[in-house]
């Protein structure tokens, strides 16, 4: 009765569902496109031929009897994307692409219509089983979740079933059978709203599509909300029917609010555990189940890793296999930098071996299979955003239990499943056009400043020294630090013909005159403001994480030199002065925030970091290779023996240590002179810090 009422009640959200998609994309004759069921096509034309294929990324392999499956997404991942399948006889030396296609696209309908998340799985039964999802868009809020079967994947000609819809979700995973109850259990997100327009994955998206871009699926599937995360689809017949356990597992509301992709893998508990990636910060979460329905609480902390896909597997002998970006004793929180191989023998509390298998700083979500000769093959996309190549690794336990984090995998057994040559002429000729570029930097010079104000203590007897130091240096753009309302009230009233200013407070919009803001200051005569936004150095905005003793936040701001007609970004940041974990991860969102925003172009970070030079975050963010410290750009740093933190005494030379910095990327900055403001007035300074400045040009 029960299991009945679970079916009737997604029959009737299905309906709902419906009739609310009748609003945006659909007909009286089509009311919901994205439930529609789409059969794989077994004759693809040449248009999906590996030579015409712009953008590839690997979802998922498998291996059936002699022959090894792989899942391939194309297009991209947007509304673009659409699925295809291949396998390779000889174990991976060649193969056949695409023998089948998923292409949901249609020009009949109103908006456009994706597949994306391909999961392949051999089911007991000796089955192979593709799930996948098909979205409005690239996703509209609830995503159709499908499955295909082919039962005779090893013939010349494989053939898949009608596609079986189950329900709303993202397929992330490879299903398990639960080793209590012999119920197969699928793991399935429930994205967060901010996907439906882009937010948070926008530099991957269409390049049309800027994080401003609104959906017209923006307001559907609110029904949902309740549920977004991590969850589950359960089938106790073998697959003949599915209960869907949306929202089943708690998902940290950052995590929820983007895209978690769980995985599986069997516990030594006699249940199952529940991985789940994390979101703005650096940790998977993970929960566990006795019958696959009802899931523990998470365990915070589980696993720190970069904000990329972790895979976990179980072997045959039971020991537990993890595929990760980053090594397990040196976690890189944002980076996704080289992927290594891990073997656990006590359900996860210890790891060994640390076998690496790509040294690409790109290389992204793994997937496994495993043959029943004890071959692992490891797949991968590497660098998808230049020369993108899916490969694939042939290792075995024996390989990955001798490893150590210094040993990589025997090149002889790393060979490509794709190699885009369109993907690659076109990341030649942008390569060339760049080469041939010549740069070309603006004829006045900037002048960037970080300025930690503090918050009102003798605020009276710092207000003028502050202000005679802004207007002595004539800073064009300064990030600030710690001040709260009041005090950048009593300071526009004073620089507020010049200056405007953008910022959040680290209450979020609570409390917005009793907590401190990260602002950025500008000359609106000088300066054009493009855009803004906040990143938060934490799971939930305006709250504190990993150690802080508050809550932390990063400004950044795009802006356009209107003297020179040259673009740039400031990133100004606040690290926490107590928690050595919770810089470390500023530190990496950083870095992460200037890679993927900034793309390329002239950009600062300013901020008081807490972090001196021989500091960890410091070194994080310097060995980014592509920010730079200006204090070491040049020669002859103005006042560079003095530290930055005063605490209101008149500075002494001898500490050239600095917690306050300017760094800049030197593909596109170059700095003229680097100085320290050291000098009061009246025996008073404007804070206990002192400013930094830097004069630089900038390019194209």
């Amino acid at each position: 009765m029960r299991f009945n009422k679970i079916i009737v009640s997604i029959l009737l959200l299905a309906a709902t569902s419906v009739a609310m998609a009748d609003n945006v994309a659909g007909t009286a004759e089509r009311p919901d496109p994205a439930t529609e069921k789409i059969a794989v096509n077994t004759t693809p034309s040449e248009a999906y031929d590996a030579k015409n294929v712009d953008f590839a990324k690997l979802t998922d392999i498998e291996v059936v009897g002699n022959r090894l499956w792989a899942s391939v997404l194309g297009g991209g991942e947007n509304e673009k994307g659409f699925l295809m399948l291949a396998y390779s006889d000889n174990g991976g030396k060649s193969w056949r692409m695409p023998v089948g296609v998923i292409d949901p696209h249609d020009t009949a309908l109103k908006h456009p219509r994706s597949a994306n998340h391909g999961v392949l799985w051999l089911s007991p039964k000796g089955e192979l089983w593709y799930f996948y999802t098909v979205s409005m868009y690239y996703f509209d809020g609830r995503g159709s979740l499908f499955a295909t079967v082919c039962r005779n994947a090893e013939s010349e000609n494989p053939a898949w079933s009608e596609p079986m819809h189950l329900g709303a979700g993202v397929c992330t995973g490879k299903p398990v059978i639960h080793p209590g109850n012999g119920n197969w259990v699928l793991p399935v997100a429930l994205w967060g709203r901010d996907l439906i327009n882009y937010e948070g994955r926008r530099w991957i998206m269409s390049a049309q599509k800027g994080h401003k871009w609104v959906s017209p699926y923006a307001e559907e599937y609110k029904e949902f909300d309740s549920k977004r995360g991590s969850g589950v689809y359960v089938s106790s017949d073998e697959g003949a029917s599915w209960s869907a356990h949306l929202g089943a597992v708690k998902t940290p509301s950052a995590v929820a609010e983007r895209y978690p992709n769980p995985t599986l893998y069997v516990n030594q508990k006699g249940g199952i555990t529940m991985v789940t990636r994390s979101a703005n910060t650096a940790y998977a979460h993970a929960s566990w189940s006795t019958d696959g329905v009802s899931w523990s609480p998470n365990a915070w902390k589980h696993l720190p890793a970069p904000d990329q896909n972790i895979l976990f597997t179980n072997r045959p002998d039971g020991k537990l296999m993890m595929v990760r970006n980053g090594r397990f004793d040196q976690p890189l929180y944002w980076l996704p930098e080289k992927m290594y191989v891990y073997l656990s023998d006590d359900n996860g509390t210890t790891w060994y071996g640390g076998l690496r298998i790509s040294s690409d700083n790109l290389s992204l979500d793994p997937c496994v299979a495993q043959a029943k000769d004890g071959t692992i093959y490891i797949a991968y996309t590497s660098n998808i955003f230049g020369k993108s190549e899916i490969r694939l690794v042939t290792t075995s336990e024996a390989e990955i239990d001798n490893a150590s984090t210094a040993l990589a995998v025997n090149a002889a057994n790393v060979a490509p499943i794709l190699a885009m040559p369109k993907a690659a002429a076109r990341a030649d000729a942008e390569l060339k056009t760049l080469q041939a570029t010549r740069k070309e930097w603006g004829k006045q010079s900037l002048r960037v400043a970080t300025y930690n104000i503090q918050y009102p203590t003798r605020w009276n007897e710092r207000l003028i020294p502050l202000i005679k130091t802004i207007d002595k240096y004539d800073l064009d753009v300064f990030g600030s630090q710690e001040p709260f309302m009041p005090q950048i009230e009593d300071m526009m009233a004073h620089i507020g013909d010049r200056y405007a200013w953008i910022g959040t407070c680290i209450a979020g919009d609570d409390n917005v005159r009793n907590k401190h803001f990260n602002p950025i200051f500008y000359k609106k005569e000088r300066l054009e403001l493009l855009d803004w936004d906040t990143i938060w150095f934490t799971d939930k905005a305006g709250t504190p994480g990993y150690g802080a003793w508050s809550a932390r936040l990063l400004t950044w701001a795009h802006f356009r030199d209107k003297a020179t007609d040259k673009e740039f970004y400031l990133f100004n940041s606040h690290f926490d002065h107590l928690g050595p974990e919770a810089k470390e991860v500023a530190a990496h969102i950083l870095v992460q925030a200037v890679r993927e925003i900034a793309k390329g172009m002239p950009a600062f970070c300013t901020g008081d970091f807490n972090c001196d030079e021989y500091s960890r975050p410091y070194k994080t963010i310097i060995a980014s290779e592509f920010i730079n410290d200006s204090f070491r750009a040049v020669a002859e740093p103005t006042n560079g023996v003095y530290p930055s933190h005063s605490g209101y005494r008149a500075p002494k030379p001898g500490n050239s240590t600095h917690i306050d910095h300017v760094f800049f990327t030197p593909n596109a900055v170059r700095i003229m002179n680097w100085e320290l403001i050291i000098e009061g007035y009246n025996g008073m300074w404007g804070s206990d810090h002192l400013p930094i400045f830097v004069d630089c040009k900038i390019a194209n």
